[in-house]
């Protein structure tokens, strides 16, 4: 009886690590990746759609570059504390800029997923401000290019007042702006829409249809944006 007892402890055993061990597997391979074609489900496919139709390129948009009728559509969604993002936009978006974007086949739009903490939603804030008077994409390459440590403290009113002081902005008016709760709800708008898109990690982005989430190397950039102006209308 004994000798069974020990037997069947160890069966349990073995049956409780392949459990764990499938969990982890289950876990790891749910981490958010690329979608392409088929590995999209409909679900995620119909949220894209939805949210295509819902945002139409406009004239007025400042927070976006390129012609309104540029065949693809390259949406991002960052974070100004994330050094990823700021690789990209230091490194990989001016190539794109310059390759598509100047060329009239891509329009490129930014979208705020501000995740990392106060200081990321307080620079959203800043930006959208800053645009209210022509100035995001300023202050967007200014975030970038002084990039400091998360929630380090560098992000503040008056460093922002700074900003948009060197900028030659109406400081008066942006530190109104700043205030305005519109600018707090569309940046939270932003984080909304990403969650409906199934979108959790920054960079992350929308070439027409052709969802990538996380971090891309220039290569694949290229490649699915080719590809999305083959497919285009």
């Amino acid at each position: 009886m004994a000798g069974r007892a020990r037997w069947w402890l160890g069966a349990l055993s073995v049956v409780a690590v392949v459990v764990v061990l499938a969990v982890a597997g289950i876990h790891h391979s749910s981490e958010p990746q690329t979608q392409h074609g088929a590995s999209r489900s409909t679900a995620a496919s119909s949220a894209i759609q939805t949210w295509r139709g819902a945002h139409q390129p406009s004239e007025g948009d400042a927070l976006a570059r390129g012609s309104v009728s540029a065949p693809v559509v390259v949406a991002e969604w960052g974070d100004f504390q994330c050094p990823f993002c700021r690789a990209f936009d230091l490194d990989s978006q001016p190539v794109l800029i310059g390759d598509y974007v100047q060329t009239g086949k891509v329009r490129f739009e930014w979208h705020d997923l501000a995740k990392l903490g106060p200081e990321s939603v307080l620079a959203a804030r800043g930006a959208r401000a800053a645009a209210r008077q022509g100035a995001f994409w300023a202050f967007h390459d200014a975030f970038y290019r002084d990039q400091a440590p998360e929630n380090s403290g560098a992000v503040t009113e008056q460093s922002l007042m700074a900003m948009a002081r060197n900028a030659g902005l109406d400081v008066d008016r942006f530190v109104a702006d700043l205030a305005d709760p519109a600018i707090a709800d569309a940046v939270e708008r932003d984080r909304s829409d990403a969650r409906q898109l199934g979108i959790t990690h920054v960079p992350s982005f929308l070439v027409n249809d052709e969802l990538l989430i996380g971090a891309q190397s220039l290569d694949t950039l290229r490649r699915v944006i080719d590809a999305a102006a083959v497919k285009a209308p």
